[in-house]
Formats: C-alpha cells, structure tokens, sequence
C-alpha cells in the first residue's frame, strides 16, 4: 500500500481474463448476430422445403415454423414469399462464386474452364439440399413461378459473360483455338453442365458424374486446342539464265 498526502490507496487490483464459470449465462448477442442467425435458419428451412415440396406448396408459415419461428418474422423480414426466394436464389449462387474465385486463382484460359465444370458438377451423384433447390426454383420459374425468373436470368447473365472472357483471354494467350466465337462457346458450355447436372438427378441410377465429367474435359481441350500452325513452304529453286553468246563484230 501506498500513502500520498495521508491519503490512503489500496492496490490495484487485476482484472482477469479467464472465461466465466461453467453454467454462467453467455454474453448476449448484438442485433446484427441475431438477425444474421434468424436468417440463416429461415434461408436452411426454405431450401429443405423447396427441394421437398417444391415451390406451391413451401408457404411463408411453414417456413416460419420450419425455422423455428413465426410467419410473422418471415414476412416481416422479406415481405413476400417470392423476395425470400430471390434472396435464397442470389444466396446460393454467391456463396458457390465465394468458393469457386478461391480455386481459380492463378487460372485463365481452358485451366480456368476446367475449374468452372470441377466447381459446379463435383458432388453431383449426391446433390446437397442447396443444389436440389437451387434447381428445382429454376425448373419451376419457366413453370408455376414466373415471378423470380430474372433471378436465375441474372446470374446466367454473369456466368455467361465470366465464361467468355475467360475462353476471349485464352485465345489472345494463344492457348485457345483462334477463330471459335467466345459467346457461342460460353452458352454451349452452361447448356451442357446444366444439362449433366439435371440428369444427375433426374435419373440417380444412371449417373456417374466422375466419368461426365472426364468425358467433358477430354472434349473441351479437343475442341479448344489451338490449331497447328501451317508449315512454311520451301522458296522456289531459282534456274539460272543461260549467258548469251558473245555477238560477232560486223564489218
């Protein structure tokens, strides 16, 4: 102890910094933390519904109830049962193009479109929940739900214009045919794993996504490799011109 001026101090005293005791109540969570979990378990049970019952049947009650929570908080939160789903649409394809960007860095060209067919069709011969309900909104949004199809238009809008660039700078690296129309060849592409993808699961017993994808690749580079360039041709022997005989002098 010390004592200034007959004034008495007591020591300091150090505050610690060990977790609290066992059973002791957690800190509470921020405003923003309890959003961010309400959403997530209403984004979870939405999918789990969607790729169940598909778009009709999922309503705004059962997905409140699903989560955990009321109808109340859904509607409040989103507003309609469609804006739920065009954020759960633009959810899934933000969080596939997160991981996708990590595994195509230092990639261009066709190494880049091989990492894209990787990404998107690995996984295929047992589709997550995310993966059934992304498909299934996008199947029935040229059917019952019209309403949120210019979500999926959007995000194929991206992947096409992705895709492009990436088979344009392959062709002025020169290691993509020259000659090949980047949109054109950027559409067949998202026509043909989309189409490997649905038929994974449309008919289980019959897929083997492994071998698609082998097969995909080995017909990629085919078509993309750059054609050899054309082998120069020897210069024409040249024949040298007979001298001409001296003329005689006239006289």
């Amino acid at each position: 102890m010390q004592e200034t001026r007959g004034v008495r101090r007591m020591p300091k005293t150090r505050t610690s910094s060990a977790a609290p005791p066992e059973g002791a109540p957690s800190p509470r969570r921020t405003q923003a933390e309890r959003v961010a979990e309400s959403d997530r378990r209403m984004f979870e049970a939405a999918m789990r519904l969607i790729a169940s019952r598909g778009y009709t049947p999922t309503t705004l009650e059962a997905i409140g109830t699903e989560a955990g929570y009321s109808r109340g908080l859904v509607q409040h939160r989103f507003g309609s049962k469609d804006k739920l789903l065009e954020a759960l649409i633009n959810k899934i394809a933000d969080d596939h193009r997160e991981r996708l960007l990590v595994r195509l860095r230092g990639l261009s060209g066709l190494q880049a479109l091989e990492c894209e067919i990787d990404a998107y069709l690995e996984g295929m011969d047992d589709p997550p929940v995310n993966s059934r309900a992304f498909f299934v909104l996008m199947l029935e949004s040229i059917g019952p739900a019209p309403q949120i199809r210019h979500a999926f238009d959007e995000i194929s809008t991206r992947w096409h214009q992705a895709l492009a660039g990436q088979i344009a700078k392959g062709q002025q690296q020169g290691r993509i045919r020259a000659g090949l129309n980047p949109q054109m060849e950027a559409q067949l592409l998202i026509a043909t794993v989309r189409g490997l993808r649905t038929q994974s699961m449309l008919s289980p017993h019959t897929r083997n996504i492994a071998s698609a994808i082998a097969a995909l690749k080995a017909q990629l580079r085919e078509r993309f490799a750059p054609l050899p360039a054309p082998a120069a041709s020897a210069p024409a022997p040249t024949t040298a011109r007979p001298r001409a005989a001296p003329r005689k002098p006239t006289r």
